[in-house]
């Protein structure tokens, strides 16, 4: 039941948003040659332009899976688990979920173990900013709905009060929340957990590239974060936010 209802709420949000989130990627023409190269499994030649294409926010859900697909025929498993991590924020294909956790398996990588809510957690992650959009415009109507019925109507406006107070409240806690449930894969082997955020700081441990780690906020260049029961902080030039 619970499952059923995430689904419903996953559907309806998409089906709200979608008209915002439509893009022209499909006719860019530096993306329809990396298409055609990967198609003539020239990846090296293919992953290139894709890069290209990401560095410049012109990626589209498909040519984000490709590069998946091409960093773990390399070996990358950071890389590799990153795009993938990108893909299903993009689509939310459960799928993508079930490759994570092979790939997590296989190279014996913590972080993956997802839960039923992962999928409304990843939608939020994704447009945390139209979020934001939404609740503001929300909030400027029934202010302004509020104010029309009071000076122009003489009526007090209940109703639009009550209104604006849910949605403030909706607000203010989205804004308090902007870094919850966030993670980033970490992208360097050999990369250094410390107790705090400085060099001088004791080592918790060295760990490889490819985990997944919780981010609980950042100061300076440190980022600080969970992995496993351990909590600890590394460079934040060491990591990969999971964030389209």
């Amino acid at each position: 039941m619970q499952r059923r209802v995430l689904k419903i709420v996953k559907l309806s949000l998409f089906l709200l948003l979608f008209p915002l989130m439509l893009s022209a990627q499909s006719n860019n023409p530096l993306l329809v040659r990396a298409d055609s190269l990967f198609t003539q499994k020239r990846y090296i030649q293919s992953l290139e332009l894709y890069q290209k294409l990401f560095e410049d926010h012109r990626y589209t859900p498909a040519m984000l899976l490709r590069m998946a697909y091409v960093e773990e025929g390399l070996n990358n498993v950071s890389r590799s688990a990153y795009y993938l991590n990108l893909y299903y924020l993009a689509t939310q294909d459960e799928d993508a979920l079930v490759k994570l956790e092979e790939l997590a398996i296989k190279n014996r990588l913590e972080g993956y173990v997802t839960d039923e809510i992962e999928g409304l957690r990843s939608f939020y992650l994704t447009h945390q900013e139209l979020i934001t959009y939404v609740l503001l415009g929300i909030a400027i109507l029934a202010m302004a709905i509020a104010l029309t019925q009071r000076l122009a109507m003489k009526n007090k406006p209940v109703g639009e009060f009550v209104t604006l107070c849910i949605i403030t409240a909706l607000f203010i806690l989205h804004i308090s929340q902007q870094t919850m449930w966030a993670k980033a894969i970490i992208a360097k082997d050999n990369t250094y957990l410390m107790t705090g955020p400085s060099a001088g700081g004791s080592v918790l441990a060295i760990v490889r590239d490819g985990h997944r780690v919780e981010v609980m906020g950042t100061k300076d260049v440190w980022t600080k974060v969970k992995l496993g029961e351990s909590e600890g902080y590394i460079r934040t030039s060491s990591l990969l936010p999971v964030k389209l």
